[in-house]
């Protein structure tokens, strides 16, 4: 260094009475000449309070209510972590969750036919929940958690579970809370065509990413039941009938199977 700051410029800035081109031009300078760094008063009470406060963060942080919860349940540190760290989206995704089953009870309660509206949209939910749980193009540290040694299959089943379990809860309260002539058995209808769907998407993001594969489950989903309300004898509640659950159930067997079948090759 050629120059050096002077007592008043160090005042100055100290002081916060320069503008901000001369600050960066200081804080610059000081970067690079140590005799200057020492002109400069520092606040050892603040600074000491400062790495107090980071030592506390980084050493001891403080686990997230979710992660007491995933802890008293058993689960390890490590994965308790993962599944703790979802994506923003996801957040959003239980948030509009509550709303669409909020909307669909009322339509239940005010619409002569309205429990439609649940039991066709009800398979859907979980399956979005998936979407947004895992990927590239929904998940910010997508790239930090791919290269760790759960990234991949391990991973997706994580997040999955995650996103099924309060998805399944969710909708069961509310098609308990349907009107009548709905009962409990067949309030849980929905639930097998629901699993199924998110299996088949599972199973198709071996080839694409898991949001497009669930895209595409979902839009197939919806025009079965177009083609199912097209016909004469037909309608769209004959996709969650009671005659059909069999139909479903080895569906998600088979589709179940797949999965173990990739993720017993994947680790052997």
């Amino acid at each position: 260094m050629t120059w050096h700051l002077t007592p008043a410029q160090v005042h100055a800035y100290a002081s916060h009475a320069v503008d901000d081109v001369t600050a960066m031009s200081v804080e610059a300078h000081l970067m690079h000449c140590a005799p200057c760094r020492t002109l400069v008063p520092a606040d050892e009470e603040w600074i000491d309070r400062a790495w107090a406060d980071l030592r506390d963060v980084v050493d001891r942080p403080r686990p997230h209510p979710v992660e007491r919860l995933l802890r008293a349940l058993g689960l390890r540190d490590g994965t308790v972590k993962l599944l703790a760290a979802t994506p923003k989206l996801y957040r959003a995704w239980l948030v509009s969750t509550v709303l669409v089953l909020v909307c669909a009870l009322f339509a239940a309660y005010a619409l002569p036919k309205g429990s439609l509206v649940f039991f066709l949209t009800a398979p859907l939910i979980p399956l979005a929940g998936v979407a947004l749980a895992y990927g590239r193009g929904v998940d910010p540290a997508h790239t930090l958690t791919s290269i760790t040694p759960m990234a991949g299959q391990r991973l997706l089943f994580l997040r999955t579970c995650a996103v099924l379990v309060p998805a399944v809860a969710l909708c069961t309260l509310a098609a308990l809370m349907m009107p009548a002539p709905t009962t409990p058995w067949t309030a849980v209808f929905w639930l097998l065509p629901s699993l199924t769907l998110v299996a088949g998407s599972l199973v198709l993001c071996r080839w694409v990413h898991l949001s497009l594969a669930s895209g595409a489950v979902g839009l197939l989903w919806l025009a079965s039941l177009a083609v199912l309300g097209s016909g004469d004898h037909l309608a769209p509640l004959a996709a969650v009938a009671p005659h059909t659950q069999p139909w479903w159930a080895a569906a998600l067997a088979a589709l179940t199977g797949m999965l173990l079948f990739r993720l017993r090759v994947r680790t052997t």
